[in-house]
């Protein structure tokens, strides 16, 4: 709740640092301002509507449908950089499974690479690529070509991808899912597991499930501000494109609400990952009580 309230303040402060007014912005002549200002009720502000992106939309219903578009890019990617980050982590010592670790590094490499041109790079190599198959007459033009123009799985597909890579989130993934593994290796319980000849797997994933519900809500903020690019660059319309339409028009009702949405969603994935941990570990139930 408090990530939401200062969250919130920081992003009103900041437009009204903004010089100017908002109904500036709005794409009507003069002679419409009065009414637009009367029928609106933003002479003073207000949260209740948007100013520019869509004038007079309720902002709920705006933020509403803008974040289920991203929560299905979201999660998937969340889900797909957790499953490399400990896929890179148990396969990584592992000299027998040299393809991995080397997919492993390319992985880490591209998730180096800014999110910004890793998206714009991806654009452009699958629309060059498959223009070339094209005019080769080796595939027949693909319902999906060109991106990011035509909605579709292959885009949604891609946009999960460059989310999950991005930002070093593949490379700080393995590194802490490598950490974790290591201390809970070396933990008591797990010596007496294996000194009683008991297969360490069904422990292991017992004692994997805190923290990597942790782990996975403290990746949601880095998500949400790599939705932003992503969202922009495969044009897909969610909360991240609303965000960047709104700012750019000083649409700050509309900011306000996509903030606050981010935020509160946010916390929510930190409330499922404590719950989880309440639920599943008894000494959390103990600090708990």
């Amino acid at each position: 709740m408090a990530t939401a309230v200062l969250s919130g303040c920081l992003i009103v402060a900041l437009f009204w640092l903004v010089p100017g007014d908002a109904i500036d912005a709005l794409p009507n002549g003069p002679e419409v301002r009065a009414q637009l200002q009367a029928e609106w009720g933003i002479e003073g502000g207000g949260l209740g509507r948007s100013l520019t992106v869509r004038p007079g939309a309720p902002v709920a219903e705006l933020v509403g449908v803008a974040l289920t578009t991203s929560l299905s890019l979201l999660l998937p990617a969340l889900v797909l950089a957790l499953t490399a980050g400990f896929g890179a982590a148990v396969a990584w010592p592992t000299g027998a499974l040299g393809w991995r670790r080397g997919l492993h590094l390319v992985g880490a490499g591209a998730s180096s690479v800014p999110v910004v041109i890793l998206a714009l790079a991806t654009v452009l190599t699958v629309n060059a690529g498959t223009w070339a198959l094209i005019e080769r007459g080796i595939v027949d033009r693909p319902a999906w070509f060109a991106l990011p123009v035509e909605p579709g799985a292959m885009r949604s597909a891609l946009a999960i991808l460059v989310l999950a890579v991005g930002s070093s989130r593949w490379s700080q993934l393995s590194a802490q899912a490598r950490r974790l593994l290591d201390e809970l290796d070396d933990a008591s319980f797990m010596e007496a597991v294996r000194a009683r000849g008991q297969k360490t797997l069904r422990t292991r994933l017992h004692h994997l499930v805190v923290p990597t519900a942790r782990l996975a809500s403290e990746q949601v903020p880095s998500c949400f501000a790599g939705l932003i690019v992503v969202e922009r660059a495969f044009t897909v319309p969610g909360a991240g494109t609303l965000f960047w339409q709104a700012c750019s028009g000083r649409d700050w009702p509309v900011a306000v609400g996509v903030a606050l949405g981010a935020a509160l969603l946010t916390a929510a994935a930190r409330l499922v990952a404590e719950t989880i941990a309440v639920v599943v570990d008894p000494r959390e139930r103990e600090r708990a009580a």
